[in-house]
């Protein structure tokens, strides 16, 4: 890609970061909107817009062109995982609820870990071109599903705060950008952190005077969401960490090929997958928080085990700790995301939707900014340090989420009292 660009292999990185900074900038204002507009109305032109965006990163020629249609694949990308959970929780009864975060979850992770593999074989006969192109006929069948299955959910037909949009947009961003460069510790990183924070105070300021709020400060108030989102943050800033600490240490510590390493670990989506839909059933008759603590007690179990196998380690020593991280992490995600979304009231599911997302992203950023600072410190012993940082990720999403249960009864029973 760089060579046919003409540009060095360090910018093309661009091309990665743009997409996520803009999703992450660009999630709650979305989320907030389609709370006003209705899902419907949102989601399916964000469609439109990723399947327009895919052919454009496919014909473009020159580097800005391509970092500006990933840019608007973020934002199509921001738009449809910011509905995404309040949807789900639309459709489905709530008795029946994780079993649709499950089914969900199911999806993602075979994605996951279908991607890097289809992938791989398209770039062994096609240009590069064809990574996005391939996102067309996808596009197609998910906007006829679209088109006729998705409920006609009407918004509340409140106004948007565009200024408040504007600031949760540079706040959230400049973070992403501050994350991104915490290895760089400069005056312009110094300035996105001071931009950052005022961004932040004003965005606040607004927010508390506001009637129609952005940033939910109101739902964040309540434990046992706020601890529920914080929880998704640990336990995607374990796995952000993890994904991109594990290649450098299959191939620099325990010398395995650069072939070999998405196949090894390729057994954490599968399991993922596979076990995802069964924890949403579970979580519908049982404690989603202890499933969840369970699931990252299991995940910290993998990486641990994983970041102490010696150089030349067998396959199977390798596949089975990342099995156990696809079964925990399965075992979490579905849990998590019904009791977010059952901590809110039903009319507020669009901002909680939007919130859970930006948890995810946020938490993989930080995950891969903790990885940056690993090699910063320690080039040749660096990812098994960033796997000793997802490990401590894991564990403390682990003791927060057993926290959950009797911080959720307490506060019912506050309520109740009152």
């Amino acid at each position: 890609m760089a060579s046919q660009l003409g540009v060095g292999a360090a910018d093309v990185i661009g091309v990665v970061t743009v997409y996520q900074l803009v999703m992450v900038a660009t999630m709650l204002p979305l989320a907030a909107l389609a709370g006003k507009i209705g899902h419907r109305r949102v989601f399916l032109p964000a469609l439109w817009l990723f399947l327009a965006a895919s052919v454009w990163c496919g014909a473009a020629q020159s580097l800005w062109s391509l970092e500006a249609a990933r840019a608007a694949q973020g934002l199509a990308a921001a738009a449809l995982m910011g509905c995404n959970m309040a949807l789900v929780s639309a459709i489905y009864r709530k008795e029946e609820l994780g079993r649709g975060m499950g089914l969900n979850a199911m999806i993602a992770a075979a994605s996951l870990a279908g991607g890097p593999v289809l992938a791989s074989a398209m770039l062994t006969v096609l240009s590069w071109h064809w990574l996005f192109y391939v996102n067309v006929p996808f596009c197609l069948v998910a906007l006829m599903l679209a088109g006729r299955h998705l409920p006609r959910l009407p918004g509340d037909g409140k106004a948007l705060d565009a200024g408040a949009a504007v600031l949760c947009a540079l706040a959230f961003g400049l973070a992403v950008q501050g994350l991104e460069r915490a290895a760089q510790p400069d005056w312009g990183t110094a300035l996105i952190w001071a931009c950052c924070a005022l961004s932040w105070a004003l965005l606040l300021r607004r927010e508390r005077l506001s009637a129609h709020a952005i940033v939910p400060l109101d739902l964040l108030r309540l434990a046992p969401f706020s601890m529920a989102v914080l929880v998704c943050v640990l336990a995607f800033a374990a796995q952000g960490a993890a994904m991109v600490a594990l290649p450098f240490l299959l191939n620099q510590t325990l010398g395995r090929g650069i072939a070999e390493v998405g196949m090894l670990i390729a057994p954490w989506p599968v399991m993922g997958a596979c076990l995802a839909p069964f924890s949403g059933r579970w979580s519908d008759r049982m404690s989603a928080s202890l499933l969840g603590a369970v699931g990252l007690a299991l995940l910290a179990a993998g990486l641990l085990t994983v970041s102490g196998l010696p150089a030349g380690a067998p396959m199977w020593a390798v596949m089975l700790p990342m099995a156990l991280c696809g079964t925990g992490f399965g075992l979490f995600l579905s849990p998590n995301q019904r009791f977010i979304m059952f901590s809110v009231p039903a009319h507020r599911a669009s901002v909680a939707s939007g919130l859970s997302g930006l948890a995810r992203l946020l938490g993989q950023t930080m995950g891969a900014a903790f990885v940056a600072a690993c090699f910063a410190f320690n080039a040749r012993g660096g990812a098994t340090w960033a796997l000793w940082v997802a490990v401590a990720f894991a564990l403390a999403g682990c003791l927060s989420s057993a926290l959950l249960e009797r911080l959720a009864r307490r506060t019912r029973q506050a309520l109740a009292a009152s």
